[in-house]
């Protein structure tokens, strides 16, 4: 399994945006990127696929308009899905990538010699391998080998 600093899972990212571009970008928490993913969609549809005929659609039931839609877009041209087909696999592209980044680290500070973790400033040890820490004066006083090189 892939490690990521994020802990999401990049497939299941892609697999979002795939089926819906800017779903995967809401998984991974990334908002602006989601409403920028979903409009390139709905600008791709608007722009390149035929809408059917709306006097006629209208005078029909909601139904019967859906049915019209569903075979208007059966009938189109791979020339016309192909933007929108784009617009999803770079979606779902960019969705993976950006789950796969490694964010910076904002943490800094002293860092235990043993496994290489931030350590609290306030401890003698490390919190999370509990090495000691020999030259550092803690909360309580100077540790032992502060104290015996005094």
């Amino acid at each position: 399994m892939t490690e990521t600093n994020s802990g999401k899972r990049p497939w299941l990212g892609a697999l979002l945006s795939f089926f819906l571009p800017g779903l995967g970008h809401v998984y991974l928490r990334k908002w602006l990127r989601s409403a920028m993913w979903l409009a390139f969609a709905v600008s791709a549809v608007l722009l390149f696929v035929p809408l059917p005929d709306a006097a006629a659609a209208g005078a029909e039931s909601i139904g019967a308009a859906f049915d019209s839609a569903m075979q208007a877009t059966q009938d189109l041209p791979l020339e016309a899905l192909l933007p929108v087909w784009v617009v999803r696999i770079f979606s779902a592209i960019d969705a993976y990538w950006i789950a796969l980044q490694h964010e910076p680290e904002t943490e800094e500070g002293e860092r235990c010699p043993a496994c290489g973790k931030p350590v609290d400033e306030d401890l003698d040890f490390c919190q999370w391998c509990t090495t000691p820490l020999p030259e550092r004066d803690g909360p309580n006083g100077p540790t032992e080998s502060n104290a015996l090189s005094r």
